[in-house]
């Protein structure tokens, strides 16, 4: 996998980017971090750095006002999509409530099901680039998977390439189960065990998943809220 990475000056930066994906591909993304608003317009301006046809993860809303006026220059247009950054602050994992079958086992995502974990995509697993990230992300970072008596996937969530949980799947057959409680423990419990601060990025109308990250010890702040952006000329 590609990363590229730039800042706004060495050796005190101010704004770095990490650029993700081949660089002619609209696959990967742009994610900019900052403490300096000038380094993020230099980094902004700087057509070889950022690509533009790839989504751009920016911090909100002050990042997501540069970005604006920086598109505005450009004669270009910026759809925002605002997340917030849900974490787990607590040094041990939230306690298990009971699941309605006992006949289950917890490990990581095994490769042959990464197939299955794409449907989470809504794609149905049918599209190829998806399933080999999943590929990458399964054989380098950490997932969970909830198995049925006969080995079979009934939930899972995997570690990004940049931290974040994603791919977090129950096919509607199996869920009201507890069967992603299960799988999400076991993910909490790993990331902990590796020295890690468990989080995600949510959706800010996603009430759902919010109240579930908080019923089960989780959190967010303001300052940690960001935005996925798509830019179209």
């Amino acid at each position: 996998k590609d990363y590229v990475f730039a800042v706004a000056k060495w050796p005190d930066y101010t704004a770095v980017l990490c650029r993700t994906g081949e660089i002619d591909s609209e696959k990967g993304l742009n994610v900019v971090y900052w403490t300096e608003e000038s380094g993020l317009w230099t980094l902004l301006r700087d057509d070889s750095v950022v690509v533009w046809k790839k989504r751009i993860f920016v911090s909100a809303p002050r990042g997501v006002a540069v970005l604006r006026k920086v598109c505005e220059e450009k004669g270009m247009t910026a759809t925002v999509s605002p997340w917030m950054t849900a974490f787990y602050p607590h040094k041990s994992p939230p306690e298990l409530e009971n699941t309605t079958d006992e006949e289950v086992t917890v490990g990581p995502v095994k490769p042959e099901h990464c197939q299955w974990v794409s449907q989470a995509r809504g794609d149905g697993g049918s599209n190829p680039a998806v399933c080999d990230f999943i590929h990458y992300l399964v054989a380098n970072y950490i997932s969970s998977c909830v198995y049925d008596k006969h080995g079979n996937p009934l939930a899972c969530v995997l570690m990004r390439d940049f931290g974040p949980f994603a791919f977090a799947f129950t096919p509607e057959e199996h869920r009201r189960k507890g069967y992603f409680q299960l799988a999400a423990i076991d993910y909490i419990r790993k990331c902990l065990d590796a020295g890690y601060i468990p989080f995600g990025f949510i959706e800010s109308d996603n009430k759902v998943i919010l109240e579930a990250v908080k019923k089960r010890g989780g959190t967010w702040d303001e300052r940690g809220n960001v935005a996925v952006v798509t830019v179209t000329n």
